[in-house]
């Protein structure tokens, strides 16, 4: 087993892909991140979801309409809790690696 490598900076979680995990490698992973509007200061509109050893994202809005007032509400939480599902299913089946350089 090697060493843990440090998170890149901004990540929120992430969780080792399948492919990482068989070769040892931390850094073969999803990882959460806010997406942040260009506004001074920045603020997260956004959960992004991605893999470093495929090309697959999933992102998740921040604000959420209810139907039923046709209203937008800022519901962070659920946004991560979405990503997060995500993550975790993809991590648990994506056995790709990047190709070497």
């Amino acid at each position: 087993m090697t060493a843990q490598t440090a998170w890149p900076e901004n990540v929120i979680a992430r969780y080792l892909t399948v492919g990482g995990s068989s070769l040892g490698r931390d850094d073969l992973a999803v990882d959460l991140t806010y997406r942040l509007t260009v506004h001074n200061p920045p603020k997260p509109f956004a959960t992004l979801a991605s893999c470093a050893g495929c090309p697959a994202t999933e992102e998740v809005s921040h604000y959420r309409t209810n139907w039923g007032s046709e209203e937008e509400e800022h519901d962070p939480e659920a946004a991560d809790a979405d990503a997060r599902i995500w993550a975790q299913s993809h991590a648990e089946t994506c056995r790709a690696i990047p190709k070497p350089a």
